[in-house]
């Protein structure tokens, strides 16, 4: 039998070979880049010696199916959790947490909410009266900031406690996500005990996801690297192969795309890609993530992170010490939704960076910068947006063989790690419960 095919060497692509490897079947991993990775990826940063991640990513305990496909692939130290839950909060006057304790449920958050410090003790009331109507009724297909007002929330609570959330966890502020996909956040991960627990990488992304590769040969599969697909090759209303930008064409039992919803339509023939289950992917938006590296002379944190209040910056990591590297004083300012930083200078970044550090940590203030380096993603997630769940395709595409993967498919999820890992197990099981009627 000739092998499956996926395209696209990220998480997804990866959780679809390594769960087909499982069950016997032979693939064909197929990856643009040199390694395996995909948007979850670092690189080399020469000027530092350091190998750095594009992108500051962070799962939760409630991602599941992330921490197995990890430990599948002997990556399950790649990531150190909290014992629970414990978000620090900080502005320049005050200092707080969102943390867990040990009562059943979501009750475990409720004695930081009535707490918190940033609120009034009235509007603190008000959040736990919101976070239960959330927790127990599902809302309509509204923008989570209208829901919000809805259930009596004002600025400052929406301001200082829903939107960083929001912003962290969906790449999308309040006003722009909808309130059914800030449920999913909050109802599998914050109102679960243990089930936002925060994980951070303890290793590069790319050291962890390329581990794939080994794992994937080892079961009797192939992995070709530096190999962008240049087609998927359509045949009477089957797709049966793909060809690859040097020619090489490579016949497929059936084929997964695991890659981007706009790189999946400029390698469809033309008339697949006119219909509607593929065409209505253009209407989805992506909101950009910008990544500020900085290092310094000496540490200028306490915590592994921080979530910025009332500050132009969103949240702060201290990548050195989750590395438990104590030759560098390396931080990552991480602002998701970062439209207003997108098109900014590079000059004007950092110094807004270095401004909000000394306003937020004190040690920043007698800190020398030694370098910096500013990432940006244009089109870093797609924006779970009201109206966009009837956007994302189901696995099973209108051409036979043929089967989608990606963060933005029909997951439930937001566009995270496990969402890219979950669609890629969804298409597995599209594709063998296609196999065995």
């Amino acid at each position: 039998m000739k092998p499956v095919v996926i395209i696209g060497g990220g998480p997804a692509g990866i959780a679809s070979a390594v769960h087909l490897a499982r069950r016997g079947v032979e693939t064909v991993l197929i990856e643009r880049s040199a390694r395996l990775s995909g948007r979850a990826a670092s690189f080399l940063y020469a000027k530092m010696d350091e190998e750095i991640d594009y992108g500051q990513h962070v799962l939760m305990r409630c991602c599941t199916h992330s921490i197995d496909l990890l430990r599948l692939l002997g990556q399950g130290d790649s990531v150190s959790f909290q014992k629970s839950l414990r978000v620090p909060m900080r502005s320049e006057t005050r200092t707080d947490e969102i943390a867990s304790r040990p009562l059943p449920g979501a009750l475990h958050l409720l004695p930081s909410l009535l707490t918190y410090r940033f609120l009034s003790f009235s509007e603190r009331m008000n959040a736990v009266k919101a976070a239960l109507s959330l927790l127990l009724r599902a809302p309509d297909d509204v923008s989570f900031d209208e829901w919000l007002r809805g259930q009596g929330q004002g600025k400052r609570e929406i301001a200082t406690l829903w939107e960083p959330i929001s912003v962290a966890t969906l790449n999308a502020h309040a006003g722009d996500a909808s309130a059914r996909a800030a449920r999913v956040v909050f109802k599998r991960g914050f109102f679960k005990h243990h089930g936002a627990d925060i994980g951070l990488f303890t290793r590069p992304l790319s050291h962890v996801f390329s581990s794939a590769t080994s794992y994937l040969e080892g079961s009797g599969g192939t992995v070709l690297l530096e190999a962008p697909v240049s087609r998927i090759i359509v045949e009477r209303g089957r797709a049966v192969g793909v060809e690859t930008d040097n020619g090489d064409v490579i016949d497929a039992h059936a084929i997964i795309s695991a890659v981007s919803s706009p790189n999946l339509v400029s390698i469809l023939p033309p008339d697949v890609a006119r219909d509607k289950y593929f065409s209505c992917l253009k209407g989805l938006n992506y909101a950009p993530i910008v990544n500020v590296h900085l290092w310094f002379d000496r540490s200028i944190m306490n915590e592994p992170f921080i979530i910025a209040v009332d500050s132009r910056i969103q949240a702060v990591f201290d990548v050195s010490a989750t590395r438990r590297d104590t030759k560098r004083h390396h931080i990552v300012i991480s602002q998701s939704a970062a439209t207003d930083w997108i098109d900014a200078p590079i000059n004007g970044i950092v110094d807004l960076s270095l401004a909000e550090l000394g306003r937020l940590l004190p040690q920043a203030r007698k800190a020398e910068l030694i370098d910096s380096l500013v990432i940006k993603s244009r089109s870093a997630t797609f924006v779970p947006s009201p109206g966009t769940d009837e956007l994302r395709p189901e696995p099973t595409a209108p051409i036979s063989d043929l089967f989608l993967a990606g963060d933005y498919t029909a997951t439930g999820w937001p566009a995270t790690i496990e969402g890219a890992v979950r669609s890629g197990i969804n298409a597995v099981e599209a594709l063998l419960s296609t196999t065995t009627r």
